[in-house]
This record gives C-alpha cells, structure tokens and sequence, in this order.
C-alpha cells in the first residue's frame, strides 16, 4: 500500500479534523519555517508521514499523526533564537495540552522530537518516528522538495 494511498489519506484527516480546526493549528499558515515551507506545511507532513509509517508497522498511528501535528505548535519565529529553537517541544507541549487532551505518548513524542539536541529522550517508538520524520522532512523542506507534497496534504486539509 502506498503511503499516499486514497485509504491513508481519509483515515488520516479522520484522525486529526478536529486539531486541524482549531484556530491555533490553523495560525501556523503564517510562520515562515525551513525556508520553503511555513510551519502548518511542515508539521502536516511529519503527521502524515509518521501516521502511514505507523500504521503499515501496526503502530500507534494516532498518537503518531496527532503529535506529529502538535509538535511544533508555536508561533514564534525561532530563526534568530537558539534559545528558543531548542525549547520549544516544552511550549508545543503546552499549547498542545491547551487545545486537546494528550496522552502520555503523545506528550512524550512532542517533548522529544528534537532528540538529542532538547532535553526529552524519546520513551516510545511513535517518539523516534515522528523525531526520524522531523528530521527528514526538515532537510526535504530545506532542500525545497518537500512542496509538492505538502501542497497536496495542505489542499486536502482545507477540503
């Protein structure tokens, strides 16, 4: 099955409508992140990818594709700030917690996606997924490849 298959997509936007509702997500359209990308393209790509790599491994999918969304709510910019680039799983991880309810995982997954540069070690294997995700689709957006698909999940997460 492939990880763009008609199936993922649907349980995936099934899995997180309601975070992609809330204003706060939605706000993250506005900040510049990984030069090519703003932040909602960037962390709507690390859900996905981490939501179908979990479930074709029999995964927490869910805890995956909702803290993957999550994991960089923030709305500041960080590219004039060390300080605040690696200490913001801290602030994600209470604006997440504000908007929804979060499990012990997901809470984790967001604490430690920045492993081992942040303080959080990741306790759970969706942790090292959605941090391995991070990782990738960060040097994708900086290489400016990741567009085409974060186009196409941003045009399904309006519809």
């Amino acid at each position: 099955m492939s990880l763009f298959s008609r199936e993922n997509q649907a349980l995936y936007f099934h899995t997180v409508s309601d975070l992609l509702a809330q204003p706060g997500v939605q706000r993250l359209r506005r900040i510049p992140h990984h030069r090519h990308v703003n932040r909602f393209d960037h962390v709507l790509l690390v859900s996905y990818v981490s939501f179908a790599l979990a479930r074709r491994w029999g995964w927490d999918a869910r805890a995956a594709a909702r803290a993957g969304l999550l994991h960089d709510l923030f709305w500041e910019e960080c590219s004039n700030s060390v300080e605040l680039c690696l200490n913001h799983p801290e602030t994600a991880a209470r604006n997440a917690a504000e908007l929804t309810e979060l499990s012990e995982r997901e809470r984790n997954i967001i604490l430690s996606h920045m492993w081992p540069a942040a303080r959080h070690m990741p306790r759970y294997r969706e942790s090292w997924l959605v941090d391995m995700a991070d990782n990738v689709v960060c040097l994708l957006d900086y290489m400016g490849v990741s567009e085409r698909w974060t186009r196409r999940l941003a045009t399904l997460a309006l519809a």
